[in-house]
């Protein structure tokens, strides 16, 4: 079980198992349980949930949930663009100082290599600490999270494979056997309170006395839930209601959104100037900030780390599991218990009847 600090700690899975519905309350928070069973935690949405950056892979077999590279490169621009515009300011420091100092020293070009050779080590120095700083945090921060394979939902067998840290060999168990929370709970920075949502996952241990849980950060208790309803539709509804992979970050996407971007900018309007944050498009100013932005991150480099980022995260699986993911005849895939099927009926008659995820815990108690 990952020994991660949170109100998990406290969950006590095996002695007091939650129920679909079910609030626990703990000091300075609570968690609201989606699982087990395996229940709708809403009415389903009748054309899926859009694209999501937590499916590594999908198709008819299974699905591979982990962390993809979005905001990879957002990473990278952000480092290199504060970097660089330092530089610039530095560049523009000895400029500027050489030609105030250029009579002094008999000519523009001397002062400026005097200003260089007095001040330039130091302030190069000074420089280099945030840049490696910054790409220390992107390299540890990749690295971080390949060594933690996604966890793969097999919809035809209703199995789950996962890999804990501390044990390389995977581990398969029964997908009803899934518990799934989100929580909230709040913390003291020395001058105020902030609130902290989780998603959660736990699943049994290869001893089946324990449990391995997953947890990642989110916004809202809202974005939690859309989390559990793009595994649990994967598992239990038809495609039509499966959310999409979202679309990598790489060279290919950059080219194709500056692309877009300069074809909507020629059939546009074009003023000089129109400040938009969010539309590089809005006048020839934004569309001379958004390639200077770009040029002083780079180009390429960030979509070219976020490939990079992508490839470490999706290592290989071991034969067995390779073996265990392939398909099966339809008439070999495994059924949904009659527990399950009997809850599911009722939840959904419970939500249709204008019934919400809080109250459902008394259908399934």
């Amino acid at each position: 079980m990952a020994k991660e600090q949170g109100i998990e700690l406290d969950f006590n899975l095996s002695d007091q198992r939650p129920l679909a519905g079910e609030v626990r309350a703990y000091p300075l928070g609570e968690a609201l349980f989606f699982s087990p069973k395996p229940l709708p935690s809403a009415s389903v949405i009748p054309n899926g949930l859009g694209e999501s950056n937590q499916i590594l892979e999908i198709n008819e077999t299974y699905m591979d949930v982990g962390q993809a590279n979005q905001g990879k490169a957002f990473q990278v621009q952000l480092i290199m663009f504060c970097i660089m515009l330092g530089v610039m300011v530095v560049t523009f420091i000895f400029f500027a100082g050489a030609f105030a100092a250029n009579e002094r020293f008999g000519g523009f070009l001397k002062a400026l290599l005097a200003g260089v050779r007095d001040d330039g080590l130091i302030i190069g120095s000074i420089l280099l600490i945030p840049l490696f700083l910054g790409w220390y945090t992107i390299i540890q921060t990749s690295l971080k999270k390949s060594r933690q394979k996604p966890i793969r939902f097999n919809r035809q067998r209703r199995e789950v494979c996962y890999f804990d840290e501390c044990n390389k060999k995977p581990t398969i168990i029964p997908w009803e056997e899934t518990v799934s929370w989100v929580s909230m709970h709040k913390g003291f920075t020395g001058s105020a309170i902030v609130s902290n949502v989780t998603f959660g996952m736990a699943f049994p241990d290869s001893t089946g006395k324990d449990y391995w849980m997953f947890k990642r950060p989110v916004g809202i208790m809202e974005e939690g839930q859309r989390s559990w309803e793009i595994i649990r539709c994967y598992m239990e509804e038809e495609p039509e209601y499966w959310a999409q992979k979202a679309k990598d970050e790489n060279r290919q996407s950059f080219d194709e959104s500056r692309l877009q971007i300069k074809q909507k900018f020629k059939n546009g309007s074009k003023p000089i100037f129109a400040m938009s944050m969010s539309d590089p498009t809005a006048s020839y100013f934004n569309m001379f900030g958004y390639y200077m932005f770009n040029i002083l991150c780079l180009w390429k480099l960030p979509y070219l780390v976020s490939e990079w980022d992508s490839k470490i995260s999706m290592a290989k699986f071991p034969k067995e599991v390779d073996e265990w993911s392939k398909a099966i005849p339809k008439e070999e895939w495994a059924k949904p218990s009659e527990e399950l099927r009997k809850q599911k009926a009722a939840a959904e008659a419970h939500y249709a009847a204008g019934g919400s995820l809080t109250t459902l815990q008394k259908l399934v108690a």
